[in-house]
């Protein structure tokens, strides 16, 4: 296939390396790009390319490893589209990770509704509500909840390697059917379940015919059924550009396979190989570092050496200071950030990388703490203290009944219980009578729990009732608390939600039952957010992290110590699953996987790299990759005094992070925003997650049977209503008899928006709009809009019920909606929103009307596009308001709210 003229606005932008894969003559590619090489650049001037070429954009989609690299890709594109190609409208375009296309595109298949995702929180939990059923203690010879590990480590690989149940080990074969048995019976899918489905429903039914061409970033992170993914998706004709870094391959446990990047030619016929080997990064003597380390790597591209992109630095940037000890290590980590500060470089302009926070990061979060340095690792600071001292000591008490003492032996065994729980929380409660609070507090829950309560089973409200009660809030310069609340948050919800589900033969838990599964939830998972979870550069202070967190990162400053053997690189383990190691040996560590994590960690330096061992009497223990680089020519500083002052200097350009880019944002995160900007910080930053209730789901699924009654047409008879009813009403967390009065409330709802006229033909549904403003792209979904005689547009929104307190939000969303049609040169005339409730309960049909004048609609433009710079810049301030306070999910832990 010949690429058609680059055109002079991709010409001008990119180096000659990274113009190669656009002038290519064959239709596949994978692009081996360096550290620092510009990769994602080249990959948006790509997409651009086939849009400038008249490529259709519904026909173009592109995976990203992370939601979070998919927003950035996206923003990136549509900016460069808009200023280069703007008469192409972008609606249709995917771009997002392989496991959200998978449920979408299995959503518009008739074989498959009322789909619920399971993400990898859940997953653990529901295995363990499953522990029983799927009689893991026989399989594994282990009481609960011992195997919960072994079964998803099982379980991962047969869903990342595609494999036949025939192919699973016959030990643990009855467990894995029953597990899927439960996921088909309930519509519940995994990850991995989403990607299995999306590729047999592929191959059964052939390709996707309009698809033009697939990209794949981090391409080296691939495992074998996402390969099998794309293959099933593309058509003959259709091209495949796959673009990773081979030495960057770290997620091997999860089930990165380097080989897939490696050997891309081989599984894609007609296909060319391009590297990207400049690093436009860092400094030329860490570049040097890098490819030191990557010469040791056995399994790599042997073209690709790295390229210096930058002038060398005046002073040597790298420096290798050997201590003795781990406090001294951390005492001289300390030093070294102090020494730049004095000499003007903010914190965040550093980072400390470890292989391990959990494992290794304390010493060094107390030596700055010690020393008033900020620090950011919440894990390790005041967000895992809370998650240490408050929530799993509570969880512990209310997961246990605690019966009225008999003798004095169990009267002393209950007071030291108490005493210990209260010890572990006084420090966090500031009240004139703390401790009669606290018990009062704990007794109210308790007894919900031993009443067995409905309204028990909503734990994230009742914890947040009883750090209310407390006065344990977060406030607006705590980001570590903000992190350890989010943290804990998720996990709740996790169980929370998998225990509260109704699925068919398992009788829920007791409310008591699910506090305890809570618990150890939070035993066994708190650890994990620690160290892989990606972390956001927000905040003024040095970031204490793991590697993995840092990848994709980077910083003018990094600091990896704790450079000893057994603890970076980490001793070599098998994979411990119950599959051969035929199919299982690269889910094990080896050296050559702790080598590729330590070239990451190397290649997130910009200006300064440090190496630092504390092993400095015993040499046996320092680590190997030390070793390697002296066999190399690193030197040993003597000491940090030895240093060149000249070291301890950047200039204004060193410090700068590279340009951030424009963000990808959601019209109801972004109107979260503009009400309080804290709110969104603690809901989409940290994620700290609101408390839910039982009739979750009602107005998604009554806006569902509108959507699908309009779609088709014409009206509905009763049975046809009822059937329609019947398979898309779906809310779990009801009881069977509650959900089956919500489907008749729904069935009666759509009746009578059918009596009064409102199901007409002229409509359109479900309209995905998108607007370039300045600093983001912002998206949203129109309900519908009436198409008048004129062709003029009738802009309408559904709400199940409308409340006065929530109508600001509602009329700026239909004010946005409106702009976003102007845009697109479509004739807007009015706008309201369907109260259905009301219109309902009236036998008329109730709107509010909605001020869509170029007045209204240029002012919320305005504030939107101010939201935007304001995310951009990292404020969150709160903006407390009785108004804004009042309709707040996170008010009960927010110590900034408005409580007159």
């Amino acid at each position: 296939m010949v690429v058609p003229d680059v055109p002079a606005w991709i010409a001008g932008a990119l180096s000659p390396e990274q113009l190669g894969p656009f002038t290519r003559k064959k239709r596949n590619a994978s692009i081996l790009a360096a550290a620092g090489s510009g990769k994602t650049r080249t990959l948006v001037h790509l997409v651009a390319a086939d849009l400038a070429a008249g490529m259709p954009p519904e026909s173009i989609v592109a995976f990203t490893f992370t939601e979070k690299a998919a927003e950035e890709l996206l923003a990136r594109i549509h900016a460069l589209v808009a200023k280069q190609l703007p008469d192409v409208d972008l609606g249709g375009i995917y771009i997002g990770t392989i496991h959200a296309w998978c449920l979408k595109y299995l959503l518009d298949q008739s074989d498959y509704y009322n789909i619920s995702s399971v993400d990898e929180l859940h997953l653990d939990a529901l295995v363990s509500r499953l522990y029983d059923t799927l009689d893991l203690a026989k399989t594994y010879g282990l009481p609960y909840p011992k195997a919960i590990p072994n079964f998803l480590a099982d379980i991962e690989i047969f869903y990342n390697e595609h494999l036949p149940l025939k192919g699973i080990p016959a030990a643990i074969r009855p467990s894995v059917e029953g597990f899927l048995d439960v996921l088909a019976k309930n519509r519940l899918m995994t990850f991995g379940g989403m990607i299995r489905a999306a590729t047999e429903h592929l191959t059964a039914h052939g390709p996707l015919a309009d698809l033009k061409a697939v990209y794949v970033d981090e391409y080296q992170d691939v495992n074998p059924a996402q390969v099998a993914l794309v293959k099933a998706m593309v058509p003959a004709n259709a091209k495949v550009v796959a673009v990773g870094d081979d030495l960057q391959c770290i997620y091997q446990w999860r089930g990165s396979d380097v080989t897939r990047i490696l050997d891309f030619t081989k599984e894609f016929p007609d296909a060319s190989v391009h590297r990207l080997p400049t690093n436009y990064r860092s400094r030329p003597i860490i570049v040097d570092i890098a490819n030191h380390i990557a010469e040791k790597i056995a399994l790599r591209d042997p073209e690709k050496k790295m390229l210096p992109g930058r002038d060398p630095s005046k002073c040597n940037p790298v420096h290798w200071l050997s201590v003795d000890g781990e406090v001294e290590q951390a005492n001289a980590v300390a030093d070294i950030v102090e020494r730049f500060a004095a000499d003007g470089v903010p914190w965040n302009r550093m980072a400390v990388l470890l292989r391990s926070v959990n494992g290794a990061g304390q010493p060094f979060v107390d030596a700055f703490t010690s020393r008033g340095i900020p620090v950011i690792c919440p894990t390790l600071s005041r967000g895992g203290a809370f998650i240490n001292e408050v929530t799993v000591p509570v969880l512990d008490w209310l997961r246990k009944e605690h019966p009225t003492p008999h003798n004095e032996l169990e009267e002393k065994e209950a007071e030291a219980a108490a005493d210990a729980l209260w010890t572990s929380v006084k420090p966090w409660i500031d009240l004139p009578d703390a401790e009669t609070t606290f018990w009062q507090a704990l007794a109210e829950w308790q007894a919900a729990l031993d009443a067995k309560k409905s309204e028990a089973y909503d734990l994230r409200g009742r914890f947040y009732d009883l750090l209310n009660r407390c006065s344990i809030r977060v406030t607006a310069d705590d980001s570590s608390m903000m992190v350890g609340l989010g943290i804990a948050s998720q996990i709740i919800r996790s169980v929370e939600e998998i225990h509260r589900r109704r699925i068919a033969g398992h009788t829920r838990r007791t409310p008591r039952g699910v506090v305890s599964e809570v618990y150890y939830a939070l035993i066994r998972r708190q650890k994990d957010f620690g160290e892989s979870i990606p972390v956001e550069q927000v905040g003024d202070g040095v970031l204490v992290s793991t590697v993995h967190q840092a990848k994709g990162l980077e910083w003018p400053i990094v600091i990896l110590p704790m450079l000893a053997n057994r603890r970076f690189p980490l001793s070599p383990s098998p994979h411990g699953t119950s599959f051969p190691d035929a199919i299982a040996v690269r889910y094990g560590t080896s050296l050559e996987d702790e080598r590729r994590l330590f070239y990451v960690a190397a290649t997130r330096a910009k200006e300064r790299l440090f190496l630092i061992d504390p092993m400095k009497n015993n040499e046996k223990r320092r680590s190997t990759f030390l070793a390697d680089l002296a066999a190399q020519g690193l030197k040993r500083t003597a000491s940090i005094a030895a240093i060149d002052p000249a070291t301890w200097h950047l200039s204004a350009k060193d410090m700068e992070m590279g340009g951030s880019p424009p963000l990808s944002i959601g019209l109801s995160d972004l109107l979260l925003y503009m009400e309080c900007p804290f709110q969104y910080g603690l809901r989409r930053i940290v994620g700290v997650e609101p408390s839910i209730g039982d009739e979750l789901g009602y107005g998604q699924s009554l806006h569902e049977l509108i959507q699908r009654r309009l779609e088709a047409g014409k009206p509905w008879t009763a049975a046809e209503l009822s059937a329609q009813a019947a398979k898309h009403v779906f809310l779990p967390y009801m009881s069977e008899s509650g959900e089956a009065k919500s489907r008749k409330s729904i069935e009666g709802r759509i009746r009578q928006l059918e009596k009064l006229g409102l199901m007409t033909k002229d409509v359109e549904t479900e309209i995905a709009v998108e607007v370039v403003l300045d600093g983001g792209i912002v998206s949203g979904i129109i309900d519908l809009v009436h198409v008048n005689t004129d062709k003029s547009l009738h802009v309408r929104d559904w709400k199940s019920s409308v409340h006065d307190e929530f109508f600001d939000r509602y009329e700026r969303q239909m004010q946005f909606y409106a702009h976003a049609l102007r845009e697109e040169g479509r004739a807007v005339a009015d706008a309201d929103i369907v109260d259905i409730a009301a219109s309902a309960e009236a036998g008329k049909v109730i709107t509010r009307s909605v001020n869509i004048t170029d007045k209204a609609t240029k002012t919320v433009v305005s504030q939107l596009t101010n939201g935007l710079q304001r995310i951009a810049l990292g404020e969150f301030p709160a903006q407390p308001s009785k108004h804004a306070c009042g309709m707040c999910d996170m008010c009960r832990i927010c110590s900034e709210r408005d409580d007159t």
